[in-house]
């Protein structure tokens, strides 16, 4: 945000005290809301100063190209207010595609970049799309990682992301979606493997710390044998490859972001920091195995019916690539 959006704010304390109002219990709205503000408020750290009565005016006049000028109204920050006033009148689609364009200009500051991706975390969050908020929130936190107002958000929108998961919502299409023009064997062998899905879904680490690795160990290992089962299922070739390969890559997606985000809210904090630092590279890994099956779906021969599984894996590949650093 420019230095006329800093005025606005009375100091960085007010703003943190407004991103640390919890998402849990009943106060999710607010707590969005909330949120929302303090990032409207609050842009480049570098900008983040205090404004004298004495500073010099900005030169508030548009740059000519020609002359190689820059001002402030040029970049990458008025697009970024664009977005933030659609987004608080409610207008979520251009807000969408304000955060949208913000977040994917290679000259977008990483703090600016990182505040369009948690605006559009939200965005996900108010639409159901709990995998996709997470992963945002993710990337918000890799763009800006010293941000304290970014890595605050950030986690209380994953906390939001994995109360909302843990009510069913699931990466892709609807759990229980049917295969068009499979076998009845196929048919039977894919709704059993979704059954298994959900259960590992389901799974959460226990807060005991005698306990923590056991069960982290025993969701990584149910991830690996319904990940067995969908590949199982991709040899059957044609939809039951797209949707096969497609799921086994989502099992590896979520698993990757639970490692890392799914930790008891009851452990100690920098017990839990310790922790992330540990799990971080197998997370990593197991991205980079999403990423492979997402390609391996994509690489069949397109189907009509298959359609909508080969756009999960292309939107979901997307994401993984987001996090790897990848083009």
């Amino acid at each position: 945000m420019t230095k006329r959006s800093v005025q606005a704010v009375s100091n960085d304390r007010d703003t943190l005290a407004l991103v640390r109002t919890p998402f849990g219990g009943r106060r999710t709205g607010a707590g969005v809301a909330l949120l929302l503000l303090a990032l409207a408020a609050c842009g480049d750290p570098e900008e983040r100063r205090v404004v004298t009565e004495t500073a010099p005016a900005a030169d508030r006049s548009a740059a000519d190209p020609a002359e190689g000028v820059q001002t402030e109204l040029d970049g990458a920050a008025p697009a970024f207010g664009d977005a933030v006033l659609a987004e608080l009148t409610g207008d979520e689609a251009a807000a969408r595609a304000g955060f949208e364009r913000v977040l994917a200009a290679a000259d977008s500051p990483a703090p600016l970049a990182a505040r369009a991706a948690l605006h559009l975390a939200l965005l996900e969050l108010k639409a159901g799309r709990s995998g996709h908020a997470r992963d945002l929130a993710l990337r918000a936190t890799s763009l800006a990682p010293n941000d304290v107002v970014i890595y605050e958000g950030g986690a209380q929108i994953r906390a939001a992301a994995v109360k909302e998961s843990g009510a069913g919502d699931i990466r892709g299409p609807r759990l229980g979606t049917a295969l068009a023009g499979v076998t009845p064997a196929v048919a039977e062998s894919f709704a059993a493997a979704e059954k298994a899905m959900e259960k590992v879904h389901r799974l959460r680490p226990r807060p005991i710390i005698e306990a923590l690795s056991t069960s982290i160990r025993a969701k990584e290992d149910a991830t690996e044998a319904v990940v067995a089962q969908y590949r199982a299922i991709a040899e059957n070739g044609g939809v039951a490859m797209v949707a096969g390969r497609y799921r086994a890559g989502s099992n590896y997606h979520d698993l990757a972001l639970g490692l890392l985000f799914e930790l008891p809210s009851e452990l100690d904090p920098n017990v839990a920091a310790g922790l992330r630092r540990t799990l971080r590279r197998r997370a990593l890994g197991y991205l980079e195995k999403a990423a492979a099956e997402y390609r391996l779906a994509l690489g069949a021969p397109q189907l009509p019916e298959a359609e909508l599984w080969r756009l999960a894996a292309e939107t979901d590949l997307r994401a993984a690539q987001d996090l790897l650093g990848e083009k």
